[in-house]
């Protein structure tokens, strides 16, 4: 008899996506479609707390809620998480006068309006991330 020949493919990891959006309904849904999915999904219901997580985690996503008040608010945090070393996209999730419209992600990111289905954020997360990536 001869041994068979075994290839030992490297275990593909599912990318990790930051959700950050403060009305925890919102947060759960589109987490828990996401992790439905099969992608490792983190939460953060604000921009401090996802810079938090940013600084700690390496995140291949990041799909954000607008909050237009303040310094900490999401357009702020998804210009300062754009102009970052590190490649990271990013989707957000944005409704009329919320100052999305002088957010500049470049090739790094998609908008989506509100409101908005969490299948479709499913289907841009795939769309985005290239997931699967083809063997």
């Amino acid at each position: 008899m001869s041994a068979a020949s075994v290839t030992v493919l490297p275990r593909r990891t599912p990318p990790t996506i930051l959700v950050v959006e403060d009305d925890v309904r919102v947060r759960c849904l589109v987490s828990d479609e996401l992790r439905g999915s099969g992608f490792k999904v983190l939460e953060a219901g604000s921009a401090e707390e996802a810079l938090t997580v940013l600084e700690a985690v390496r995140v291949d996503l990041l799909f954000m809620a607008l909050d237009p008040q303040g310094s900490g608010s999401g357009v702020e945090t998804a210009r300062r998480v754009g102009a970052q070393q590190k490649p990271i996209r990013i989707i957000v999730a944005s409704a009329d006068g919320d100052g999305s419209e002088d957010l500049d992600l470049g090739d790094l990111g998609l908008l989506i309006r509100k409101p908005y289905r969490a299948s479709q954020v499913v289907d841009l997360v795939i769309r985005s991330l290239n997931w699967p990536e083809p063997p």
